[in-house]
């Protein structure tokens, strides 16, 4: 736990050429979870393992409130079926359609083979008038005929074009269906490795997440850290940045062990600043910092460490 007197330590320049910024044990190995993305953005937790509480690879450790997926789903699945019911209707339509133009063309194909007998009848053996008339019908057998071959083709043509489109619009509500309901699953998170939940804070009010909060999708929620090759994780103000190299020697002293001091160095500075409301204004950087010395056997993750960095001694 932070105690006041770090937190007084982290915002003086003490003299002796020294800063003091405040850190928390973290072990090398650790799952962070983050609040997953979510349709607005902000995510409800609705429930957590609880802090401090050692969890397998595979154990659960987060979910987030899916109702707002989980009635988009149901009204995608009923979507998916009217599309599905609807298309099978058009799909029967459309078959009844071309078994009555192939009907049509069968009678019209008979039609128009008698017509072409009768129109090969010789003038002188039946007539001028006759002769005429059945030229006429085969004209106008001809004109049915070929009604009858483009109407099979365009029902032939729509149905191909119909099922395309049908086939094209299962797939897209389908795939819909399947983002939606992959999200949901994104919102429960398990462990990936073996160690102990430790919840993250607040930035505004730098009190411990908690179930029924609301986060951002990217923000940390906790961790899982093994309780082992330990480091600790330091912030400092964007105006100290300047007076800190890599593998600068610390001194270190933890809030549980306070009569004792042990020597570390940092190993890591982040480029980027993050903006931490609690401590005030201001850009904050991470820092990493290694413990060299032997650090005590009930030193414990997520206890507070006060660290002293003498600017008169740089590598």
């Amino acid at each position: 736990m932070k105690t006041v007197l770090f937190l007084l330590f982290a915002s003086l320049n003490c003299m002796a050429g020294s800063i003091y910024i405040t850190g928390e044990i973290e072990s090398k190995n650790t799952q962070h979870i983050l609040m997953p993305l979510v349709p607005s953005f902000n995510g409800k937790i609705s429930e957590m393992a609880a802090e401090g509480s050692e969890v397998k690879s595979g154990d659960f450790l987060l979910r987030v409130d899916g109702s707002s997926l989980d009635s988009q789903i149901e009204a995608q699945v009923e979507q998916l079926e009217v599309f599905k019911a609807t298309a099978k209707k058009s799909i029967i339509d459309l078959k009844i359609q071309l078994n009555q133009a192939k009907i049509t063309f069968e009678k019209t194909d008979v039609s128009h083979k008698i017509a072409q007998l009768k129109a090969e009848v010789p003038l002188e053996y039946i007539g001028d008038l006759a002769y005429k008339q059945n030229q006429l019908q085969l004209k106008n057998a001809e004109k049915s005929h070929k009604k009858a071959i483009n109407d099979l083709q365009e029902v032939s043509t729509k149905i191909k074009n119909n099922q395309q489109e049908i086939a094209l619009g299962i797939v897209q509500k389908q795939k819909k269906l399947d983002y939606l309901q992959e999200t949901l699953g994104l919102f429960t998170i398990y462990a990936q490795q073996n160690g102990y939940v430790i919840y993250s804070t607040q930035a505004w009010t730098g009190e411990k997440i908690q179930v029924g909060d609301q986060m951002n999708s990217g923000h940390l929620v906790m961790s899982v850290s093994q309780n082992r090759d330990l480091q600790i994780i330091a912030w400092i103000n964007a105006i100290d940045v300047p007076k800190l190299t890599d593998r600068q020697k610390v001194k270190i002293q933890f809030d549980a062990f306070l009569d004792q001091t042990y020597k570390g160095e940092i190993i890591k500075l982040a480029s980027g600043g993050e903006d931490k409301k609690i401590w005030g204004d201001g850009l904050y950087y991470k820092v990493t910092i290694n413990v060299i010395d032997q650090t005590p056997a009930n030193l414990l993750l997520g206890m507070s460490a006060l660290i002293e960095v003498n600017l008169d001694h740089k590598n």
